[in-house]
């Protein structure tokens, strides 16, 4: 029997294979000695991250469909960050973390009120990076020491995948699931299309539609939280340029998290960015002519970061009782 090949494996495969390579070629040894310099720096820049999280989480308390007063800020801020944790650690997990967040909103809200929700605030999330990511290019690159010609092609794929946006944001509006599903029941197998939850998803449709015709201005406020998130990052940037003892001025740090926002978002796929991160880095440290080394250091601080974080969201998870059963109606 032929064995299906994983493409998460594969991918975080190959990334470990460009970690190691980075760490062998630039020398273990250098990078400790740059990882040193932080210090008690680890304090503030694992820290500092509260911030864009608060903005994240923001961000969702705008994107629902259905009422949430019962729901506290603290509560949704612990299930995005168990959401967040769950996507990191786990490997294959490239949407657990939303399914995670439905599950968990399911003894208050119905299953398609609170899909609705997490696929709003998906969208918007996505948006908003797509907004910070023109914003950095537009403001901030043309002013940092960036290689010729490379602003030119950043543009180019950005209005490329703007483009898949607007597709997306168009089929949200039209219904897009309910139009998948019904593809699905006319050309799947009678005994395997009777098992699409159909009016669900249509339910789901709705909450969907609503949103996005009835409430633009939590839409574009939903949107701008989470552009504030991303850009919130540039925070982090300039502390660890800092410890690192670098040069750094507003037009670098911003670039610098542009774009590794934009290398995060082409390489969405590759599990807990394994490899991506550290490489990512050491690519805009050359193209800005800084140290490839300080690069690969920053982007393993930027990763003891993202793991004690994931790991404080994963504790979070525990905090929460076992979610009601399937069918089970939510409190009222």
């Amino acid at each position: 029997m032929k064995r299906r090949v994983d493409l998460n494996v594969v991918a975080a495969l190959l990334g470990a294979a460009v970690l190691a390579f980075l760490l062998y070629g630039l020398g273990v040894r250098q990078v400790l000695q740059q990882l040193a310099k932080v210090g008690w720096g680890w304090l503030l820049i694992i820290g500092q991250e509260a911030l864009p999280l608060i903005a994240n989480t923001a961000g969702w308390h705008y994107a629902f469909a259905a009422p949430h007063r019962e729901l506290s800020f603290w509560e949704l801020f612990k299930m995005r960050q168990a959401g967040d944790g769950f996507n990191y650690l786990i490997p294959s997990a490239t949407v657990g973390g939303e399914l995670l967040r439905v599950n968990l909103l399911r003894p208050k809200f119905s299953l398609a009120a609170g899909a609705a929700s997490v696929t709003i605030a998906k969208f918007t999330q996505t948006l908003g990076q797509a907004l910070f990511i023109a914003l950095g290019l537009a403001l901030a690159a043309p002013f940092a020491p960036l290689k010729p010609g490379l602003l030119l092609w950043l543009w180019v794929v950005l209005a490329g995948c703007s483009f898949m946006l607007l597709l997306i944001l168009a089929g949200l509006w039209q219904g897009m699931f309910s139009r998948v599903t019904r593809f699905l029941v006319e050309w799947l197998p009678h005994r395997l299309g009777r098992y699409l939850p159909v009016d669900k998803i249509a339910e789901l449709d709705g909450y969907i539609a609503s949103f996005l015709k009835g409430r633009q201005g939590k839409f574009w406020t939903s949107t701008g939280c989470f552009a504030l998130g991303w850009a919130l990052g540039s925070v982090e940037v300039f502390l660890i340029f800092h410890f690192l003892g670098l040069p750094i001025d507003l037009p670098t740090a911003v670039t610098v998290e542009t774009l590794s926002v934009f290398i995060d978002a082409v390489l969405f796929f590759v599990p807990g960015k394994l490899g991506t991160q550290e490489g990512g880095k050491v690519v805009i440290f050359m193209s800005l002519g800084l140290p490839a080394v300080s690069g690969l250091a920053f982007g393993l601080i930027r990763r003891v970061r993202e793991l004690t974080w994931a790991g404080i969201g994963m504790a979070f998870l525990t905090s929460f009782r076992e979610p009601r059963q399937v069918g089970e109606r939510p409190e009222t």
